[in-house]
């Protein structure tokens, strides 16, 4: 898992906004990010931003579930894919092909779209099959959802959104 090498990797990044369907998304986004910073750098610290922006905005429970589902992901993904995986930091409002790629994924399983899901996830693994990337993606799905009606703009008490 690596950054962007090049300027043009930069200036064709769309952005999180226009990636990410809610901010569920950006937040299971921004999580990933983390996590995969983590592995990047063995700092547990970036393990600890991810958690701790989690219960701030879901509560100490949900928020811990949601990183859990979000960490099953990437190990899935860490597993199963041979390749590299290009990521931006946490905060960045960008978004590599590889993000806007998991992304989609995590969306086709909370829409439940289970062929669909196989499918983007053996495209992202560059397999046949990846059923363990599917079980990970399938089992966030409910923390996923909770998360997005917790964060929706109209229930968030303070009105705050993620991007």
């Amino acid at each position: 898992m690596d950054a962007p090498r090049t300027l043009s990797d930069r200036t064709a990044m769309r952005r999180v906004v226009d990636v990410c369907g809610d901010e569920a998304e950006i937040l299971a986004l921004s999580v990933a990010r983390f996590v995969a910073a983590g592995y990047m750098t063995s700092d547990v610290a970036c393990w600890n931003a991810a958690f701790d922006g989690a219960e701030q905005l879901l509560g100490p429970a949900e928020g811990c579930r949601f990183v859990a589902c979000v960490v099953a992901i990437i190990r899935a993904l860490r597993a199963e894919r041979e390749e590299d995986w290009s990521f931006m930091p946490a905060s960045c409002c960008r978004v590599t092909g590889h993000e806007c790629a998991l992304v989609n994924m995590i969306n086709r399983g909370r829409r439940q779209l289970w062929v669909d899901l196989e499918e983007a996830a053996a495209e992202m693994t560059g397999r046949e099959a990846a059923p363990r990337l599917v079980a990970a993606v399938r089992a966030a799905v409910d923390p996923l959802e909770a998360a997005a009606e917790r964060l929706a703009p109209a229930s968030c008490r303070s009105g705050v959104v993620l991007h």
